[in-house]
């Protein structure tokens, strides 16, 4: 995953009422989101960049980078041991989903022994 930072430049894909894709300045990174000031939109969304209030909030997965602001050693450091947090949690949660499922499978046929005493 990309390591996002307020003041990049990114592309947005269209969604909801916005018809064509759009690009903006990175205002505030959230877990798994961005928001973003729209600069640089199709005419013909004019109005719907108005309702949103020059604004939108998306998906970091669906962002795509156009011009980075420089980093710092620090922030090479953060975005490293993200990475590495993001990575430890998607492991746990393949962990944890195996063990739901043999759990459930153990419960039916618990279910059916007791139902055939």
């Amino acid at each position: 995953m990309t390591f996002f930072k307020v003041g990049d430049v990114v592309e947005g894909k269209k969604f909801g009422q916005l018809e064509h894709n759009f690009s903006g300045v990175v205002e505030k990174v959230y877990d798994n989101s961005l928001m973003i000031s729209i600069d640089d939109f199709n005419s013909s969304d004019k109005s719907s960049v108005n309702e949103l209030n020059g604004r939108a909030v998306i998906r970091k997965s669906e962002a795509k980078m156009i011009k980075a602001v420089p980093r710092t050693d620090e922030d090479r450091k953060v975005a490293a041991l993200e990475e590495k947090e993001a990575e430890e949690r998607a492991a746990k949660a393949n962990k944890t989903s195996r063990k739901r499922k043999s759990s459930k499978a153990k419960s039916k046929k618990t279910k059916k022994a007791a139902d055939n005493d």
